[in-house]
């Protein structure tokens, strides 16, 4: 199978200059000034909460050892060590702050030279976008970003997509990628809800009158299969061997529901879309919604041609988990344990 995407605007280097004034000319034209000033006052009031709060929090540490080691209450020192404990996240967030914006600046840059090289519109963000998909009719604070549409390989859109749910009165921040392809032939109404291991929870369930049928198949092990009683039988006949193949090669950590004349993929997180296997990804689920059309088509269908190993590690790849977490918070937990051995010993010195 071959790449249907030119992705060499994807590879090409970056300007920064020129990427920042297109974007400074993308947000006059589209009217986002304010928006854009609210964001990132809003980044700004976050981080310094966090890094207050920290600080207290480290604060109250520190005097706990120092009691513990005979201090007579908070002094000086407790002062300082606090600081020196939270300076590494602060230090991590302004970092942060001055970064984030000029890589997304890049990240537009590419996108839109991407799309323009492939015949494909690009948007920045959509408020409160309004799909097909049960996805899109939950929630608040729904925003659609980098949203690329097109007619080739079919007609299609994918994009970036953040929404909050609650519970009780805790917000939970959600965010996905989707992708979503106009059918040809249609389907039977039916949602693949993924069981693979490591997945963020999807914030979201199968609309009624769906509720879950067993299939036979390698499917029941990766999925669970959601559709009403009418169309039991149809959805059966569809996911033939074939199909389940193709759904475990390049869909397994994702779900999948198809309604009206749409069939959207679903991944529960965003997805690097300026990666080149990201556009590989999606020429990959172009053939395999066509394959699912052949099968409801009741035509032969011949699976999804094994592809090279190195594109299968790149997909892989697409997937993983960000790698910064843990280094950060080993970053931020020895100054901690630092900290607190520091006042343990100076208290002890000074205490006698």
């Amino acid at each position: 199978m071959t790449v249907t995407f030119d992705d060499t605007e994807l590879r090409a280097p970056v300007e920064p200059a020129l990427a920042r004034q297109e974007s400074r000319e993308r947000v006059d034209r589209e009217g986002r000034q304010f928006g854009v000033a609210l964001g990132s006052g809003w980044i700004v009031f976050q981080s310094v909460v966090l890094v207050v709060g920290a600080g207290v929090l480290a604060a109250l540490a520190v005097v706990a050892v120092q009691f513990m080691f005979g201090a007579d209450g908070a002094d000086l020192t407790t002062v300082v060590l606090a600081v020196l404990m939270v300076l590494p996240l602060a230090v991590a967030r302004i970092r942060s702050h001055l970064r984030g914006p000029r890589d997304r600046e890049v990240e537009e840059f590419r996108l839109a030279r991407f799309t323009a090289a492939n015949g494909l519109t690009y948007r920045t963000g959509e408020l409160d976008p309004e799909r097909s998909a049960a996805l899109f009719g939950i929630g608040t604070s729904r925003i659609a970003s980098d949203i690329v549409a097109g007619p080739s390989p079919r007609p299609f859109e994918a994009a970036n997509y953040s929404f909050d749910t609650w519970v009780a009165r805790a917000r939970m921040p959600r965010v996905a990628n989707y992708v979503a392809f106009e059918l040809h032939s249609p389907l039977p109404a039916m949602t693949l809800v993924t069981k693979a291991t490591g997945v963020a929870a999807s914030g979201w369930e199968p609309t009624a009158p769906q509720e879950r049928v067993q299939i036979d198949g390698e499917v029941a092990s990766r999925f669970e299969v959601f559709t009403s009683r009418a169309t039991e039988e149809p959805v059966r006949h569809l996911l033939s061997p074939d199909v389940q193949a193709a759904l475990t090669a390049v869909a397994e950590r994702c779900d999948i529901e198809a309604v009206g004349d749409r069939v959207y993929v679903i991944a529960r997180r965003h997805l690097p879309m300026t990666e080149p296997a990201y556009w590989e990804w999606v020429a990959d689920l172009a053939y395999l919604v066509a394959l699912l059309e052949a099968r409801g088509r009741a035509e032969q269908t011949t699976g999804l041609a094994a592809s090279e190993p190195a594109r299968a590690t790149r997909r892989e790849a697409l997937f993983a988990a960000p790698k910064g977490g843990r280094a950060a918070a080993v970053g931020c937990l020895v100054p901690l344990l630092v900290g607190l051995a520091a006042a343990a010993l100076i208290t002890k010195i000074s205490t006698g």
